[in-house]
């Protein structure tokens, strides 16, 4: 595997349903690169999107902020250093969460993955309660925009002041037999895209 930087208008699909290998032949007519799940994924699934010349990143489910199962789940699959890891940050149990906990969580993660050498980026759905300032001065250093109304606490629109790099589509479309959410790569407002791994 080697890491490679993510190719502006890439087109994606992010998938919780485990995907065989001629569903990774079949979605590399559609999809230029794969996001998938770590805890879920298995080095079996991932030789099999990679051999079908997919892209790949990783995400955790949602709101899992332990950087050590992260890690872990890294090393399992042997995914290099450089690989940007996203953070899946929406749903009820944040926005119930004080926001300074909150805040500590997110950028203890990302800490603890960029010292390891991975690239920590952050999903944002919704709902969520952190304003447009919040989510900039978070220590992650990509942002992926989920599907739907991104709003603060306050119910202001959010995004951080850098911008999106991924975006998620909506609805949810069945591509080749999965279920996905298709995503679209892009340059964030400081020229910034995430980093995939290759074959």
């Amino acid at each position: 595997m080697r890491v490679d930087t993510a190719s502006v208008g890439a087109r994606g699909a992010d998938s919780l349903q485990a995907i065989t290998p001629d569903q990774a032949r079949a979605l590399a007519g559609t999809v230029d690169f794969s996001v998938r799940y770590l805890g879920s994924i298995d080095q079996e699934e991932l030789r099999a999107l990679l051999a079908a010349s997919l892209a790949f990143m990783p995400v955790t489910f949602a709101d899992q902020f332990d950087p050590d199962i992260a890690l872990t789940h890294l090393r399992t699959l042997g995914l290099p250093s450089g690989v940007t890891v996203w953070l899946d940050v929406e749903g009820k149990s944040v926005w119930d969460m004080a926001t300074p906990m909150l805040i500590g969580k997110i950028d203890h993660w990302a800490d603890r993955l960029q010292a390891e050498g991975f690239m920590p980026g952050i999903y944002i759905g919704s709902p969520q309660p952190l304003t447009s300032e919040e989510l900039y001065a978070l220590r992650v250093v990509r942002y992926w925009r989920g599907q739907g109304r991104i709003v603060d606490r306050t119910g202001a629109l959010a995004e951080p002041h850098c911008g999106w790099c991924m975006t998620q589509m909506y609805p949810s479309v069945t591509w080749r037999g999965v279920l996905v959410d298709a995503n679209i790569i892009g340059q964030d407002y400081l020229g910034r895209v995430p980093a995939w791994v290759r074959a």
